[in-house]
């Protein structure tokens, strides 16, 4: 396949999606790719130059700090002369396992022949945090977006075995070999997967138990795709695709993006808690009173109970896909970091009245996310991590005209009504020095 030049990720600020994917558009991969089936997007050599190295790689191993006990994972899975999942040495035996290392052992595990696998590497090269964060926001993603570093040597890495996220290569230095069959196993399983020595498929995690819907069925490896990921490739694999991957003679350094899910019942959370918390009966259940025979409760209590289900399910009933509640919950979602946990917050922003003649500009990080809602009535913002703001009215559009230009000088404000009247300077001046203390615009 012919390499198609593009724009570097470095060079891409403000349209990394674009970007990472290109030449595939955005829409292509959500509506065909997105969960259903594999992506390889053959790059070009320079496509992720100066965005991380083999020297970053040891910075962060090397960064001082506290570390979760998953911050390192090593891995010896064993392979054969050709590269591919040697047979394990017993019937139960796992043929692809981790475990946890401590940053000091990474050098020594790494030249006695282990995979290393380092996570959340934007917490530690800051420096990619901002692209992680503009991908959760081009996408609308709500779940979680991070980083996670391999490299391994020389015939080194991962043998047969599938995660419960998407998982999205980009292959740094080196290059190495990815077997993956066509179709994920399971759609978003709750939990990794192996294979045991006898063949059979195993849910790595023991906390997943295995529900009727999460059986897992022997792997058909007579439907496998080979690729060999060089510099500037891009491989996604769906959550739940089997895959095996081999370092090449000069090894691999990859950058993995990993994206997690949310499920609704978290976003419905959120949604029923800024609906209903106002309404007592909703903040604190009533007591369930045993009654008459042992397991019978007290009717009023089920009634209550019954009440509130009701409640909930009239509310969520009056929503739509665009309302503002929904909107609200799901913009917060994608602009936290760590979605479902409290957002940190958003510090304030102190700005003196704009004048006239003062050029401005969209905040040069393109941190928020903006959603309309109600049928195009009214649009959610939320700004940084935490702060929120909603606009209706003529507010609606003129708020999206500022987010559209960009740059533009503050008198200029004034002749983007519609109507056949301007704008009067007052009202523009509120809105837009109330726009900067709420950290969407700044001075250009």
């Amino acid at each position: 396949m012919a390499q198609v030049m593009g724009r570097t990720l470095r060079d891409a600020q403000g349209d990394e999606l674009r970007a990472l994917l290109g030449p595939i558009a955005p829409a292509t991969f959500v509506h065909e790719y997105w969960a259903k089936k594999p992506l390889f997007v053959k790059g070009f050599p320079d496509k992720y130059v100066g965005f991380f190295d083999a020297a970053a790689f040891s910075r962060v191993l090397a960064a001082p700090g506290p570390v979760g006990p998953d911050f390192l994972r090593v891995s010896f899975d064993r392979k054969t002369e050709a590269g591919t999942s040697a047979d394990a040495l017993t019937p139960g035996e796992l043929r692809s396992s981790a475990f946890r290392a401590t940053p000091d052992q990474a050098v020594p595990l790494f030249d006695a022949g282990a995979t290393l696998c380092v996570s959340q590497v934007e917490t530690r090269a800051t420096e990619l945090a901002p692209f992680v964060a503009a991908i959760k926001r081009q996408l609308g993603y709500t779940g979680k977006v991070t980083f996670n570093g391999y490299l391994s040597p020389p015939g080194s890495g991962y043998n047969w075995h599938f995660d419960s996220r998407i998982a999205t290569t980009l292959q740094i230095e080196g290059t190495k070999t990815w077997r993956y069959t066509s179709r994920p196993a399971i759609a978003w399983p709750r939990g990794n997967g192996s294979l045991r020595g006898d063949g059979t498929a195993h849910y790595a995690d023991p906390t997943v138990t295995r529900l009727p819907w999460e059986e897992l069925t022997p792997v058909d490896f007579s439907d496998v795709t080979e690729v060999v990921l060089e510099p500037g490739d891009l491989l996604v694999l769906p959550a739940g695709t089997w895959h095996e991957a081999c370092g090449g003679s000069g090894g691999s350094l990859a950058l993995n993006l990993s994206f997690t899910p949310v499920s609704y019942t978290a976003l419905l959370r959120t949604i029923l808690d800024a609906l209903l918390l106002p309404e007592a009966g909703w903040r604190a259940p009533e007591p369930l009173l045993p009654a008459g025979a042992p397991g019978e409760a007290d009717p009023a209590g089920i009634a209550a109970i019954s009440a509130q289900l009701a409640r909930a399910a009239e509310t969520l009933r009056a929503l739509s896909g665009d309302s503002a509640a929904v909107a609200r919950a799901w913009s917060s979602f994608v602009q936290n970091p760590n979605p479902g946990l409290p957002a940190p917050p958003t510090p304030p922003v102190h700005a003196a009245p704009v004048e006239p003649d003062q050029r401005l500009r969209v905040r040069a990080d393109g941190n928020f996310h903006a959603l309309l809602a109600d049928h195009g009535t009214l649009l959610a913002i939320v700004i940084g991590a935490s702060r929120e703001i909603e606009l209706s009215g003529a507010a609606v559009g003129f708020v999206q005209r500022i987010i559209a230009e960009r740059e533009f000088v503050a008198r200029s404000c004034t002749t983007w009504n519609d109507a056949s009247e301007p704008f009067a300077w007052d009202d523009v001046q509120f809105m837009l020095t109330n726009l900067m203390r709420e950290g969407l615009i700044g001075p250009a």
